[in-house]
């Protein structure tokens, strides 16, 4: 009582809410909004609080029986006429230094190469979360099912994201205080406008490039001893990036049976966005890519592409 009285505890944090009725009015919906409108509720749970707000706190949703609610009860509408807005500059270029790859590979010296090592690949979840949303943004009318995968998918990055920045933390680093390219923004500018495209193009050719990247550089470093923790966050990112690979396999091919495109045209439309793609001659980790929808007649074409190339 001495708290509220004296000003110490001077708002409220709502936690448990009871829906009691929904609406899809149009007439109630604010601008942008699809789902329905919570129009009847009370507060099961409430707390006296000293700070009033927290962007990362989520209110828990439940029924009169007190049955949690997911939003998926709410019978979200994920389907829109209006257009996306076109992508101009990354989003982290408000607090990173963005420069061309070329610009980036001169920047870095000798003694800086580890921690520049896991800046990059903190740069590269960190981007890979923006990918994964844009596609949910980008790409409208299309199944359910292809916004929930995507979401899973920036879930997983942004947890990857979250380990790979506690390193550069035990580094005396924070992610930004580096320069970054901006070639992820790059390829989903190029892809903006079609759905084949960027799934073939961003988890089926440049993520499915990180899963023989990743299991190359944990080879290597396993080889020289040391580094464990970075090990284990690379380990459970080349685990969990095989199901983000797997979902780009699957809707290139939902978009090339909807657009009447053959699946065999996935290398033509990676080399006429990228002239020189497939030039890797690091060896193929053929296993994962395997379970990510990758044909064995595939694995030799990408094999056949690197020798002759």
């Amino acid at each position: 009582a001495d708290q509220i009285e004296g000003g110490f505890l001077n708002a409220a944090s709502v936690g448990r809410i009871v829906v009691l009725d929904a609406s899809s009015s149009e007439e109630l919906k604010l601008q942008d909004q699809t789902g329905p409108t919570i129009t009847k509720w009370f507060p099961r749970e409430i707390s006296l609080v000293d700070i009033p707000g927290n962007y990362n706190a989520l209110a828990s949703l439940y029924d009169k029986d007190n049955n949690e609610l997911n939003l998926a009860d709410f019978n979200i509408n994920f389907y829109e006429s209006s257009k996306p807005n076109e992508l101009i500059t990354p989003s982290y270029a408000k607090f990173c230094e963005v420069v061309s790859m070329k610009e980036l590979n001169k920047k870095v010296k000798p003694k800086d190469k580890n921690l520049n090592f896991i800046h990059s690949v903190a740069h590269i979840e960190f981007s890979a979360i923006d990918i994964a949303l844009d596609a949910c943004y980008r790409f409208r009318n299309l199944p359910r099912e292809f916004y929930e995968d995507w979401l899973e998918v920036a879930e997983d990055e942004i947890r990857h994201f979250c380990m790979i920045e506690n390193l550069l933390l035990k580094h005396g680093s924070r992610y930004g205080e580096l320069s970054v390219h901006d070639g992820l923004f790059i390829a989903l500018q190029k892809t903006s406008s079609s759905l084949t495209s960027r799934m073939a193009l961003l988890p089926r050719y440049m993520e499915a490039n990180g899963l023989d990247a990743n299991a190359h550089i944990i080879k290597r470093l396993e080889a020289e001893g040391g580094q464990k923790d970075l090990i284990e966050c690379l380990k459970v990112i080349l685990k969990e990036e095989v199901s983000h690979v797997y979902k780009g396999d699957k809707w290139f091919k939902f978009a090339c049976k909807k657009e009447g495109i053959d699946e065999k045209s996935y290398f033509d439309i990676i080399l006429s966005l990228y002239p020189n793609s497939f030039k890797n001659v690091r060896e193929i980790n053929e296993q994962d890519r395997l379970k990510a929808g990758f044909s064995k007649e595939e694995l030799c074409l990408i094999k056949n592409f690197s020798k002759e190339r």
